[in-house]
């Protein structure tokens, strides 16, 4: 009986200071699938994230959440053009949301809105190059943009144009030689405040190539402009085996909640399925007694082979039109549109109208070098709705097609799509599911099922 009454007086202790019971740590993928280089904002007990959209239109898909694992999707925040759009940065000054994002041209541009939910701006072009554009707010309210190689531009006070040149503030973090890698590559700057320090998190080591090529890296000082000191845990976040269930772990993004914990998000490969693109990551942060950030459960192969959790029903809701885009180069006279796939093994099928002299189709889509599928139009006799239907298992994929209510015949078998990613073919994008449309062509159904 005295112990009970120690433990309840100990719990009647903590309600009256207003303490709560520590979360257990988070060490999750949230977003299995091609969801890379995401950025994440707090705004009160409220975060929201954006990822690279590339030459998906519209782009920059913005997600929603109260804790850290579930997420809906709330809005897109550009609606066309014709670059490829990567590594943004998301964040809110002065009661207005910003995302600054680079392009495929060598630009950086901005978009803002009053609410998350839009409208959004059209783009602003800003007099800044580089890629990876982060953003950070001294103490006096001066707002500037990082850059990739450690260089940073101050930004008028609406963030909206560049108010001087860049210059250099960073070198980076010195890993092994030995270290396999694409190469140096700083890149990433994500910045914030805590105390009297502001803390420079970036990614080292080349995006994709060897699984072991990609980390995150930490540094700080007590001016937005340095000078900058590298932390002796560093790399904060690091793949260093092929063997570990995710390959080329960087690009990390840190972030607090509103009762003080505070996490990383960044992302990484699944091992054996770069045809899936970069999956987002968040692992809990904990910080050393002299003030830099560490992961709660240190890194290295502490994954198990299976770092998947959680049903992800929110990224397979594929009648919602916010997780469709379009593949802006086009294809041929049609239009080409994609969505993510989150699975390593799965089924999709598709149900068209296609009228007489028009072509409709599916198809798993890398680029217009490597893609399975196509378009077609439903044989004489057969009315106007032509079926189609393809199993990618894990990366092994087969074709068929059915005319009106015709039997399923197959067109391809068994095609190792394995090869089909960037280390192939470029461009950062992933192996997507997506139907094809021409002229009065109409998408009855779409489907999606794990296997």
């Amino acid at each position: 009986m005295k112990t009970h009454a120690i433990f309840l007086s100990l719990a009647l202790v903590a309600v009256l200071a207003g303490c709560s019971p520590k979360p257990a740590p988070l060490k999750t993928c949230i977003f299995p699938g091609d969801y890379p280089d995401p950025t994440i904002l707090r705004d009160g007990k409220d975060f929201y994230m954006t990822h690279s959209s590339f030459t998906y239109f519209p782009a920059l898909l913005i997600w929603h959440s109260t804790d850290l694992v579930h997420w809906e999707p709330v809005a897109r925040a550009v609606e066309d053009g014709d670059y490829s759009i990567f590594a943004p940065d998301l964040c809110k000054v002065n009661g207005k949301y910003y995302i600054y994002y680079p392009t495929s041209r060598g630009e950086n541009y901005v978009v803002m809105a009053d609410r998350i939910e839009g409208p959004w701006s059209k783009p602003v072009k800003l007099d800044v190059g580089g890629i990876d554009p982060g953003h950070v707010v001294d103490a006096d309210g001066n707002r500037f943009l990082y850059t990739n190689n450690g260089f940073v531009t101050p930004l008028a006070p609406d963030g909206l144009s560049a108010a001087g040149r860049p210059t250099k503030a960073y070198d980076g973090w010195a890993f092994p030689e030995e270290w396999e890698t694409e190469g140096f590559w700083l890149e990433s700057p994500k910045l914030f405040q805590r105390g009297d320090w502001y803390y420079l998190v970036t990614a080292e080591g080349g995006t994709a190539g060897p699984p072991t090529s990609h980390m995150v890296v930490v540094a700080r000082s007590k001016s937005v402009l340095g000078p900058w000191e590298n932390s002796p845990h560093n790399p904060m976040v690091h793949t260093y085996s092929a063997d570990e269930f995710w390959w080329s772990k960087g690009h990390g993004t840190i972030v607090d909640d509103a009762d003080g914990n505070w996490y990383i998000v960044y992302h990484a490969y699944r091992n054996g399925f770069h045809t899936l693109g970069r999956s987002t990551i968040v692992e809990s942060v904990e910080w050393t007694a002299d003030g830099w950030p560490v992961l709660v459960e240190k890194d290295g192969a502490q994954w198990a082979m299976n770092g998947l959790q959680g049903d992800y029903d929110y990224l397979r809701d594929y009648d919602n039109p916010l997780l469709w885009s379009k593949w802006q180069p086009g294809f041929g006279d049609g239009t080409l549109w994609l969505t993510t796939a989150v699975d390593e093994s799965y089924e999709i099928e598709a149900r068209f109208s296609v009228p007489e002299g028009s072509r409709a189709g599916l198809m798993l889509f890398y680029n217009q070098e490597a893609f399975l599928g196509g378009d077609d139009a439903p044989a004489d006799g057969a009315g106007t709705e032509l079926s189609m239907r393809i199993r990618n298992e894990r990366n092994v994929a087969t074709w068929w097609v059915k005319y009106g209510d015709g039997e399923w015949a197959t067109v391809r078998e068994n095609v190792d799509v394995s090869a089909w990613h960037h280390n192939t073919y470029g461009g950062f994008f992933a192996l997507r599911p997506g139907y094809l449309l021409r002229e009065d062509a109409k998408l009855l159904e779409f489907r999606y099922k794990p296997l």
